[in-house]
């Protein structure tokens, strides 16, 4: 096998795009990183190859393709997704879904030797007959109030069948639990900074927090080497919701779920185009991934899911 020193990375601006970039740029001059993206972010200006790339256009799957081939790429690393969902489902839709279709044809034609691709546990779907914990072998049932989430199950169920056909490519899926830190700045870190937490009456499920170092660790690894296959990415020791609010310092408002539903339904519409059982139910019912398979693969994660929380509410307050 030749050395691995050509790394392409679709989503650059993504929440840990450009952290991981910077790690890979770290391991030495012989390492070529090409970005690919609607913009260069600035602070890896002149420090890698950029090119500009809307995965929406028509004849992105083209332009990538030859891109892929003309740098001769060894790795590729799709994270052109949605931190967090907005309220124009048709375009969250053409990124997400049709955009990735157009990752898979480019690295078809491309002949890729390696794909990774972020996804998320979320999509396991937050349900009341789910089991304590959800292996990478569970359904994908997603939720569908959550259109970000339905769009990364179809995508996973796409890469399924393109994968059988394309055994050339090694595929290698990372689905990470929700991710905090001191850099995040999605809706779920938005939500947990608030000094009050809105909870559903009679609910008080385990989370998984995952530090977002890491999850850089797992990327870096799994780009850096072969790791062929779906992983669960998840902090260790899960732990309840209320647990974590009361040791953040913050107050659990607990409400019934059709007065809560109710009352944040307008908001969630227009911040989100979900209605906000795509967000609550994941407060509600249980969807704790089991993440034995990733750890003895990777390596154990530095941080607990406590551990996790006590330092991003720490930053926060810094």
């Amino acid at each position: 096998m030749k050395p691995l020193n050509r790394i392409a990375v679709t989503g650059l601006n993504s929440p840990h795009g450009i952290r991981l970039v910077e790690r890979l740029l770290s391991r030495g001059p012989n390492l070529r990183v090409i970005g690919l993206d609607l913009q260069r972010p600035l602070r890896l200006a002149g420090k890698i190859d950029f090119h500009a790339l809307d995965l929406t256009s028509p004849t992105a799957d083209v332009v990538l393709a030859e891109r892929l081939a003309a740098e001769g790429v060894d790795v590729l690393v799709h994270m052109a997704f949605r931190s967090s969902p907005t309220p124009d489902i048709e375009e969250d839709h053409e990124l997400e879904t049709i955009g990735s279709l157009h990752v898979m044809n480019a690295a078809a034609a491309a002949k890729l030797p390696r794909l990774v691709v972020s996804s998320t546990t979320m999509l396991y779907g937050a349900r009341p007959d789910n089991p304590n914990y959800l292996s990478e072998s569970h359904a994908l049932r997603g939720h569908p109030d959550a259109h970000c989430v339905q769009n990364r199950v179809e995508v996973e169920n796409l890469l399924a069948d393109w994968s059988a056909r394309n055994t050339a490519t090694e595929v290698t899926i990372l689905r990470s639990g929700w991710v905090i830190g001191p850099s995040r700045g999605d809706y779920v870190s938005r939500f947990f900074e608030a000094p009050v937490i809105p909870t559903v009456l009679g609910f008080d499920p385990l989370l998984q927090l995952l530090h977002e170092d890491d999850l850089l660790d797992v990327y870096e690894e799994s780009i850096l080497h072969s790791h062929p296959g779906i992983w669960n990415v998840v902090g260790r020791e899960a732990r309840p919701l209320s647990t974590l609010v009361a040791l953040g310092g913050k107050r659990r408002l607990a409400l019934p779920s059709p007065l809560l539903y109710r009352m944040t339904d307008f908001a969630s519409i227009e911040q989100t185009g979900d209605r906000p059982a795509g967000f609550f139910d994941y407060l509600r019912y249980l969807w704790v991934a089991d993440g034995e398979s990733a750890w003895a693969e990777f390596g154990s994660p530095l941080y607990s899911t406590q551990e996790a929380w006590s330092s991003f509410v720490a930053s926060r307050r810094g």
